[in-house]
């Protein structure tokens, strides 16, 4: 990998950072829909913060930092292709759209630090079959999700006892909108970020980082930046996190989104 000549690097969560779906959207003016999925309208943004992001583009290097899929992520029609984007929460990363296979290794021999991932797959599979459960999931052979029908649906007592077994195994558990996100602790964003501007920079001086995001797996990334924003909705939010770094958005929804990316341009 080629060293990258950037002062600043902006990395930003995707899903309720920058990209909302029509419920989480909110009453933010100017939505435009920037993913499909099998030619419905999936999620949106307003056209504002996609404008601006095509702007921070020009002045960063941008690298959205996501827990999707590459499958899922392709699907985000972005204003600008970043040259660089860490999928998997970390776990893969795309080069020029190019999935890199020794990242790949790195990040198997990572998530092998945590319980197997058939273990990790049974704590969810455990409730796979009560009303409330939409779907159990693993992704990149890494790490698991369970969509619920709706957020206020997963027992409160389950995820507690799923979140104490998760860390016994080595794992951590977070909620995003109605997913529930079982993930190797090693296999973290902040530390996928971190080795991608380390393997960037060579023997060069790190740029400076700026970090988005709004769920507890988003958390580590945000401390790790030399400053950072979050929106004023989502897990981080629901439980009153912050950092001394880590500014929070006024607006919520989409147009927290808008707001987040005028705050990293005006400081790229």
């Amino acid at each position: 990998m080629t060293a990258v000549l950037t002062t600043t690097l902006a990395a930003v969560d995707l899903d309720r950072t920058l990209v909302y779906s029509a419920a989480a959207a909110g009453d933010a003016a100017g939505l435009e829909v920037v993913e499909h999925l099998d030619g419905a309208p999936l999620s949106y943004a307003t056209s504002g913060s996609w404008a601006l992001l095509a702007e921070l583009a020009g002045r960063a290097l941008v690298v959205p930092v996501t827990t999707r899929t590459a499958a899922q992520y392709g699907r985000v029609r972005l204003p600008v292709v970043p040259r660089y984007a860490l999928c998997g929460n970390g776990g893969v990363l795309l080069a020029d759209g190019v999935r890199d296979r020794d990242w790949d290794d790195w990040a198997a021999a990572t998530a092998a630090e945590a319980a197997p991932l058939p273990e990790l797959l049974g704590l969810l599979q455990a409730v796979a079959g009560e009303p409330w459960v939409r779907t159990v999931r693993a992704a990149e052979d890494l790490f698991c999700y369970l969509v619920a029908h709706a957020r206020d649906a997963i027992p409160a007592g389950w995820l507690a006892d799923t979140a104490a077994a998760a860390s016994a195994a080595g794992a951590t558990l977070s909620v995003q909108g109605r997913k529930v996100y079982v993930v190797p602790a090693g296999l973290s964003k902040a530390a996928g970020l971190l080795r991608l501007r380390r393997l960037l920079t060579g023997d060069g001086s790190a740029p400076r980082l700026l970090c988005a995001g709004d769920s507890l797996l988003d958390a580590p990334m945000l401390l790790a930046a030399d400053a950072a924003v979050r929106p004023a909705h989502g897990e981080l939010h629901e439980q009153g996190w912050t950092g001394a770094r880590v500014a929070v958005t006024a607006a919520t929804g989409a147009a927290a989104g808008e707001e987040i990316v005028r705050w990293l341009l005006a400081r790229a």
